[in-house]
């Protein structure tokens, strides 16, 4: 094979890698600071049954929680009735969330919560679980005044699990470009090679 018929095989190749990079990139989501914080686990369990009182209910995230200056979180503890039995107002701590509580009667409790998560956007959900003890507190109506206003209505499970990837349009067209780059290349390689051979071959072309 000639200098020639090489570079030009070298360009074609060049080409393909180029395309395929394009391609891949379009796979590639976005920064991880886009991507809301989502819970991982909870003290009591969410759907859990405990016996003993929990003195606070803790919540981690997969990332950090933003503390916004003491009002990055509000979690609210409340039973059937809607009382409120938290004892004083949320803390974070890194990926964790608690609240001091006191529960009242055994029965169903609803957790309620909205933090501000590492990319400065609030997230807000509910879990909930049942307690079988005795009675700690009496509870009050309403959340402690100075924790901050009342959390968000939850969206249905939507910071329960991270959000599922998708191909935007423009990743599609990227993506059938590319393809189309990297067949006409293969194609051009394949008749360049043939050529070649046939010149050297000293067969007519």
């Amino acid at each position: 094979m000639d200098r020639a018929s090489r570079s030009a095989i070298s360009a074609l190749l060049g080409g393909v890698v180029a395309a395929l990079i394009a391609a891949a990139l379009a796979f590639v989501p976005a920064t991880g600071a886009s991507a809301h914080d989502y819970l991982v686990s909870s003290t009591p369990e969410a759907n859990s049954t405990v016996a003993e009182a929990p003195s606070a209910v803790t919540l981690t995230f997969d990332d950090i929680v933003l503390d916004e200056g003491g009002h990055g979180a509000l979690v609210q503890v409340t039973d059937a009735s809607g009382r409120n039995f938290e004892t004083g107002c949320a803390s974070v701590e890194g990926r964790e969330v608690s609240v001091p509580v006191a529960l009242g009667a055994a029965g169903a409790y609803r957790v309620t919560w909205q933090v501000v998560s590492a990319d400065g956007h609030p997230v807000s959900d509910s879990l909930q679980f049942t307690y079988r003890g005795q009675k700690v507190g009496a509870g009050r109506v309403g959340p402690i005044a100075k924790c901050g206003t009342t959390v968000a209505a939850p969206k249905a499970q939507a910071t329960q699990a991270p959000e599922q990837a998708s191909i935007s349009p423009t990743a599609i067209v990227i993506i059938a470009v590319a393809g189309g780059i990297v067949v006409l290349a293969l194609v051009a390689v394949l008749l360049v090679v043939v050529l070649s051979a046939r010149k050297r071959n000293g067969a007519p072309s």
